[in-house]
């Protein structure tokens, strides 16, 4: 299993919307073919500042699967209109 972490950055006049947005995002996410796991955590330090983490089974599944699908357009349209700046993107391993 891989955990992709996305450091992302809203402005602070959308982050109620952004955090209601979050079941919906992790819906789509969880649908997706290799998506076992998704969580979304706010910075106590800044606000406006969340870190993503979403587990696959493989990173194929996130980058090549996920991310031509129809779900990656989905997804970016339920929650990357908040973004204030693109997220910064990392995939770990156990």
């Amino acid at each position: 299993m891989v955990h992709e972490y996305a450091l992302l950055t809203v402005a602070v006049d959308d982050v109620d919307a952004f955090e209601a947005s979050h079941p919906a995002a992790s819906s789509i996410l969880l649908s997706s073919p290799g998506c076992r796991s998704v969580e979304f955590q706010r910075s106590i330090d800044e606000p406006g500042i969340y870190l993503m983490k979403v587990g696959w089974d493989r990173v194929e599944d996130h980058l090549d699967t996920f991310a031509s699908s129809a779900a990656a357009i989905e997804l970016s349209e339920v929650i990357g209109r908040y973004f204030s700046s693109p997220p910064t993107v990392a995939h770990f391993e156990r």
